[in-house]
């Protein structure tokens, strides 16, 4: 074999997969958008891991939120509604009952919002901005919506299936990409780069 046909042994060649598999791994991390991507499925999953667990540790403080819930929403149809009552987690609008539930506290949704903050290069201040503006927007929009399907049960009934399970469940999906966006915009894009945490 000529010296001009003999090929130089690569990285990733079957003797050293190592290095090629290290060297991947390093190129991923430094692009911001896998990194991004990875580091935000790593929260993600790390919560869905852990949340079950305080849920269950933690149960008084899931009724809490479920029964405070509740108790917003009334406040909420007071001004519009005469014949309104509510029990715990059920909330009765003109004999229309909804029993609010874990999934109704836009508890899921802040724990998908918070972990793309997480993920995202910036300051641990900028972040905490994140949470503090981010959850309490989130959960108002959860309130609104709720309150809109009620609405939709009593006086549309054959509509309320495809409210709850198709197009509010969309609608969360922006208004957490939208709240996301919105923090990045305004508060992180601020930011010196000097103060930025990757």
């Amino acid at each position: 074999m000529d010296a001009d046909e003999q090929r130089p042994v690569e990285d990733d060649a079957p003797g050293k997969p190592a290095g090629g598999l290290a060297r991947r791994a390093r190129e991923a991390w430094d692009n911001p958008s896998l990194r991004f991507v990875g580091l935000f499925l790593a929260y993600l999953g790390t919560a869905s891991y852990v949340y079950p667990l305080l849920r269950n540790r933690y149960k008084i403080l899931l009724e809490v939120m479920t029964q405070g819930t509740t108790k917003l929403e009334y406040y909420m149809f007071l001004p519009f509604v005469e014949d309104l009552s509510t029990d715990k987690s059920n909330i009765v609008v003109e004999g229309f009952s909804v029993r609010i539930i874990e999934e109704c506290t836009g508890i899921y949704e802040a724990i998908i919002f918070s972990s793309a903050v997480l993920a995202f290069p910036t300051s641990w201040a900028k972040r905490a901005i994140g949470f503090g503006l981010g959850v309490p927007i989130i959960y108002a929009f959860n309130l609104l919506r709720i309150m809109v399907l009620v609405v939709v049960g009593k006086y549309y009934p054959d509509s309320f299936e495809f409210m709850h399970l198709y197009f509010w469940q969309a609608t969360l999906i922006i208004m957490i990409t939208s709240v996301w966006a919105l923090w990045i915009f305004k508060v992180v894009i601020r930011e010196n780069p000097a103060d930025t945490d990757t």
